[in-house]
């Protein structure tokens, strides 16, 4: 067990080195940051056991998902985040999710804003409620924009269409225009505004062709890759106006959130948040990190750690703790290796649940 510890605390340790780029990405920012991201899982599991009265058979399917929306402008914004899953095992059903909506009014020309929120968690058809004011400080930009300029760089120069990579001032000023690319009245317009840009920098080797206008279009409209950097912390207090238990109480609410990308491949993102009635005596903290962080040209890891602290009212702190990492190898062409790794651990547990993954592929 304690090499084990040790060999993760190493493997940690490691994924925070430096990824030095010639141009930040927080450097970038424009007047209104819009993100929105949507996942969906659907899974299937059939077991037939050995017995003739099937005591073991397990029939299940599960259906979760995630909806993230995320509005800033210099003067008002707004988020939604909803997960949750529901499922049906041997007949029976199990449904479970959080969520929350948000509206933030900041101060003119500050970072300093007041906020209104809505809470919900649920387990079946139990939902829990709160409704909640305070202030907070900071905000999450949306620098996806620059991080596609440094991508149409270094793909033009690994294709020998630049003599080297673009300048800083070429790089800012394509991600500005592809950041206000809804202003333009189509995509080749874009394009063609990036094209001249390139070309006017000195470093273009040529008049860009087809093949180079091909790389472009295809960076900017490449979905899948937003870059998020910032932070921001908030707090109020709030009432609890529906409550499976029945008891409707004031609630302190905290939140804080960071999001960095040290590449353009890369991206950490950190968020905790909690509720508590005043006295403490019955709250939820739970926090969530997910990371994906480029090791090298050819290694990738994809990860997301999720914790979670209950204490019910007069009961007993249930804890949940849950890792799911995806390490991806591209040995040489065509051949991948992805080696997966997932732990789960609750209150009852005698020790974690770990599943290790390993698959090899070749593509002709």
């Amino acid at each position: 067990m304690r090499n084990r510890k040790l060999w993760i605390l190493a493997v940690l340790s490691g994924l925070f080195a430096w990824q030095a780029m010639a141009i930040s990405l927080c450097e970038y920012s424009q007047p209104i940051t819009s993100v929105t991201t949507t996942s969906l899982q659907v899974s299937f599991r059939y077991l037939d056991d050995e017995f003739q009265d099937d005591r073991g058979n397990v029939l299940s399917l599960t259906l979760a998902g995630s909806f993230l929306r995320y509005y800033d402008s210099a003067d008002f914004g707004y988020g939604v985040n909803v997960n949750g899953s529901v499922s049906n095992a041997n007949g029976t059903w199990n449904l479970a999710g959080a969520g929350s909506v948000d509206f933030r009014f900041y101060a003119p020309g500050m970072d300093v804003f007041a906020f209104g929120r809505v809470n919900s968690q649920w387990v079946g058809l139990a939902p829990t409620v709160a409704v909640v004011l305070g202030a907070g400080y900071g905000r999450l930009r949306d620098v996806t924009p620059l991080a596609k300029a440094v991508r149409i760089s270094d793909k033009l120069l690994a294709e020998k269409f630049l003599t080297k990579a673009l300048p800083d001032s070429t790089l800012m000023a394509i991600a500005q225009e592809i950041g206000k690319r809804a202003e333009y009245a189509t995509l080749d317009e874009l394009v063609v505004k990036v094209v001249e840009l390139i070309e006017a920098s000195g470093v273009a080797a040529g008049a860009l062709g087809a093949d180079a206008v091909l790389y472009i279009r295809q960076i900017i409209t490449a979905v899948g890759d937003t870059r998020l950097c910032g932070f921001s912390v908030s707090g109020g207090v709030g009432y609890k106006i529906l409550d499976p238990a029945g008891a409707q109480d004031f609630v302190l609410f905290g939140a804080a959130e960071y999001a960095m990308p040290w590449s353009v491949d890369s991206q950490l993102r950190v968020r905790v948040d909690g509720t508590s009635v005043p006295n403490f005596t019955s709250y939820t903290v739970q926090g969530v990190a997910t990371l994906i962080y480029k090791l090298t040209p050819t290694t990738t890891l994809n990860a997301s750690f999720t914790a979670v602290r209950t204490l019910p009212t007069d009961g007993t702190p249930v804890d949940s703790q849950s890792l799911d990492a995806t390490l991806s190898l591209t040995l040489f062409e065509g051949w991948a290796v992805n080696v997966t790794l997932g732990m789960r651990n609750a209150t009852g547990f005698e020790e974690p649940r770990l599943e290790l993954t390993v698959s090899a592929g070749i593509t002709f």
